[in-house]
């Protein structure tokens, strides 16, 4: 229980860290060329609190459904394994759902896709480390 518990807090580190990098930096101006379409600042910072509540539901949802793989396999390809599986569950899902319904162009939706699958398999490789 200690390890798992211990794979949620580092993973949820990883999660924040790794979404700043991959919105507020590297799509950053991507958000910009789209600011039409998505809410007010004062809109979005009064709803702020969403996003931990919801990362740290996905990191502990993801926990708890990790299962360590063959024994030969090392935990750095299980990990990366379990997170490509999360990729294809929550991110492609996510993301082309979230492009039928909100204008938002192609190539962002493609970034987000692989932006946020790399960030996956990091997270898998986290979880598959701690938790044996």
């Amino acid at each position: 229980m200690k390890r798992r518990i211990a794979a949620v807090a580092c993973g949820f580190v990883v999660q924040i860290c790794g979404l700043l990098l991959i919105h507020a930096v590297w799509l950053k101006s991507d958000y910009v060329a789209t600011s039409n379409i998505w809410r007010a600042p004062g809109e979005q910072m009064m709803r702020a609190w969403a996003m931990p509540v919801s990362i740290l539901i996905y990191v502990i949802a993801a926990v708890m459904l990790y299962r360590p793989g063959p024994k030969e396999q090392s935990r750095v390809m299980r990990g990366v394994g379990f997170g490509i599986l999360l990729a294809m569950a929550v991110v492609v899902y996510g993301s082309l759902s979230g492009w039928v319904i909100l204008p938002v162009p192609g190539m962002l939706v493609a970034k987000w896709i692989v932006g946020e699958s790399l960030l996956s398999c990091v997270l898998g490789v986290v979880i598959a480390t701690l938790v044996r």
